[in-house]
């Protein structure tokens, strides 16, 4: 059983917030984290944080909702810094070709710029405690 739950995390972390793995050896503090993200003044609504170490501490992530999102302490990530990508996808109103080769589905595009995500130019620096975070983001 705890090989089984060792193995769930890995997945769960490599999957969703990128953690390294599952022994004791790297025990990070941890710190929790909140905020809004919003994209030209209008809250995100659906969507992704990820908050990635610049050098050794703890990844997280957490869904955003309503523009909010909420990292609580025991899964959160470690005080330092910290580049941070947000994902929201976003239906483009067309219908494409399914991986089964038959079926159609709704096309999705990632409704963030690229600077915000796999490009990001954001940072922060996480202090122990609570941390608030404020993403305002602009297209312009």
């Amino acid at each position: 059983m705890k090989t089984q739950t060792c193995l769930m995390l890995m997945l769960y972390s490599a999957a969703v917030i990128g953690l390294g793995g599952c022994n004791n050896q790297s025990t990070f503090e941890r710190t929790q984290v909140e905020g809004v993200v919003t994209l030209n003044g209008t809250p995100v609504e659906q969507g992704v944080i990820t908050f990635i170490p610049a050098g050794k501490g703890a990844s997280a992530g957490a869904k955003i909702e309503s523009g909010k999102f909420v990292i609580p302490k025991e899964t959160g990530p470690s005080p330092g810094e910290y580049k941070v990508e947000i994902d929201s996808s976003i239906p483009t109103g067309k219908q494409i070709l399914d991986t089964d080769g038959e079926t159609m589905v709704t096309e999705y595009e990632n409704g963030i710029p690229p600077r915000f995500n796999r490009q990001t130019e954001l940072t922060v620096t996480l202090k122990e405690g609570n941390n608030q975070q404020l993403f305002d983001l602009e297209t312009k």
